[in-house]
């Protein structure tokens, strides 16, 4: 057991002369999970993959030949093998070897990772005797491949690299004529996965949600328009934002559909780009002269992204609707006044004393602090408790409602990747409706116990949040109660990512009441993220929500 515990940790003996052990007896493997294993007699730990009959066994390991360093480096070649009913028939090596596959005909690709830093890689292909068909460097990072059940074609995808020609591209190759076929640029979204129709020539790249979308291989996709009614439809502001560019007339049913498309983003798209679908949308009624409309769609993106771009316009349409009216004079608002009043929230003014660089402080009895902290002491005054802990406090108590008793390993585990399931090991993937149901049922005790867990790392508080204590947690708990602290787990668990920022700077409570304060110094601006947290959840659930604007004192 201390022998296989070594190598599962990188300790591992001196390479032998002559490369990798070989023999002609069947190699006892063990298989985890995400594409582990371990291999006892060759005192292996990497990764592998089977080829479709099983029959081929590809094994490789980015890792220096004693083990000691993966990843990123600067020398130490990784290993590969080709195994035919787990005996090894070739190995090799690469500077960094990743995303093998295997086919029937033993014919496998790998990238290369390659060693140093910078945005470069390398896609490799070999057959079954370890001859390499293609070696194709590439300045920019490999991402997914894909190779056919007959070994035939394969295809790689690079990510994103500013200013070079490989840069976001399907590449499409022919291994038996040791050639490149064809490349395009990723318009349809990463793949999640790719299928063959080698007969019918076509590579269907799979997308998320099941979306497949086909191409030949000359790299023309097949039948592009449904695709992109299809995008359309769904409110992909990409394939949106390039027809609206382009020079072609839209017909009017297209600006139908295009407009329902932009509708469908604004309401159930991604977050970050629900202002942009609002955006878009008050710009195609400002062309079509509504300016009433337009004005409101206009509202709708600064309220959840005050930087979207379009309060000039949309004060711009203002005035012109108002031409010829006499309108009364009205106080001039400061900006976070008007972000306030955009999203529907209470705007607080608090007055505070000025000192060298970013400390204020509410009296002269108090310490210098950060504005966050003043600020706080200004709402203890009125007699409110609290935290200023941004959304630290609150994804902490999420986390201690979240587990009848929480598992040590988990005490330093972010509770958006165990909502998302963002997490290593099978063990600690959990099923959203059971943390849901945890929070709806939790206790006092329960927290308790589970916040000496979470705090037992760094002593008296979160790992990750130092401004947290255990009176936070508790007095948050019992002013929230579980009904409303599950209805905030429900919405969070919908998209944990996006609702982990963006929280209010202050958390208050008293008399049963919760209130969430973000404040704002002179200097500072209102983000995208915390118009969205608010207008998104906090103010659905119906919580109270203010903007603090502070003011030095004269």
């Amino acid at each position: 057991m201390t022998g296989f515990l070594d190598r599962l940790f990188g300790k591992r003996s001196p390479e032998r002369k002559g490369g990798s052990k070989r023999s002609g007896a069947r190699l006892d493997i063990d298989e985890y999970s995400h594409g582990l294993v371990s291999i006892a007699q060759l005192d292996f730990i990497g990764h592998h993959a089977k080829s479709p009959n099983g029959s081929y066994r590809l094994i490789w390991a980015d890792r220096t030949p004693d083990g000691s360093r993966g990843g990123n480096r600067e020398s130490g070649h990784g290993s590969w093998s080709l195994l035919l009913h787990d005996q090894i028939v070739k190995s090799g090596k690469l500077e960094r070897p990743q995303e093998g596959k295997v086919a029937d005909n033993g014919v496998f690709i790998l990238h290369d990772c390659m060693f140093g830093n910078g945005l470069q890689s390398r896609f490799t292909a070999y057959d079954r005797d370890g001859q390499q068909l293609i070696n194709q460097h590439f300045a920019a990072n490999l991402m997914s491949n894909s190779l056919s059940p007959d070994g035939r074609y394969a295809i790689c995808q690079t990510a994103n690299a500013p200013g070079s020609d490989d840069s976001c591209r399907y590449m499409l190759f022919d291994l038996e004529a040791r050639h490149e076929m064809a490349r395009w640029e990723v318009e349809t979204g990463w793949a999640e996965g790719y299928d063959w129709d080698t007969g019918a020539e076509k590579v269907i790249i799979c997308l998320k949600d099941g979306e497949r979308v086909a191409y030949d291989f000359a790299g023309s996709m097949i039948d592009r328009d449904g695709w992109q009614r299809a995008r359309i439809a769904s409110g992909d502001l990409g394939v949106i934002k390039d027809l609206l560019a382009s020079q072609e007339p839209l017909s009017e049913g297209a600006r139908t559909e295009i407009k329902a498309g932009l509708e469908r983003a604004a309401r159930e798209g991604e977050l970050w780009g629900q202002a942009r679908a609002y955006r878009l949308l008050g710009e195609m009624y400002e062309a079509e002269g509504k300016r009433e409309k337009a004005i409101t769609a206009y509202d709708e993106a600064l309220t959840l992204d005050p930087k979207v771009g379009v309060a000039r316009r949309a004060d711009k349409l203002r005035k012109q609707m108002g031409q010829g009216e006499a309108k009364p004079a009205r106080r001039k608002q400061s900006r976070f006044e008007k972000q306030a009043q955009r999203l529907g929230i209470e705007h607080d003014v608090i007055v505070l004393e000025k000192g060298d660089g970013k400390d204020w402080r509410l009296q002269a009895a108090h310490q210098w602090s950060s504005v966050e902290f003043a600020s706080l002491e200004h709402y203890r005054n009125l007699g409110w408790s609290g935290a200023a802990s941004e959304g630290g406090l609150i994804l902490t108590l999420l986390k201690a409602a979240s587990f009848p008793r929480l598992d040590p390993r988990n005490a330093d585990t972010f509770v958006e990747a165990l909502y998302a399931q963002n997490v290593a090991f099978d063990e600690d993937r959990f099923d959203k409706g059971d943390l849901i149901a945890a929070v709806s049922q939790a206790t006092r005790s329960q927290i308790e116990t589970n916040w000496k867990i979470i705090s037992a790392s760094a002593g008296r508080t979160p790992a990750f949040y130092p401004t947290v204590h255990a009176e936070h947690v508790l007095g948050l708990f019992e002013t929230l109660g579980t009904e409303r602290l599950a209805r905030i787990a429900e919405v969070f668990a919908n998209a944990p990512y996006d609702f982990r920022s963006g929280w209010p700077d202050l958390t208050l409570w008293k008399d049963n009441l919760a209130r969430f304060v973000e404040v704002k110094a002179p200097s500072d601006s209102f983000h995208a993220s915390q118009a969205r947290l608010i207008s998104k959840l906090l103010l659905p659930l119906g919580f109270d929500v203010a903007l603090a604007e502070v003011r030095p004192s004269p």
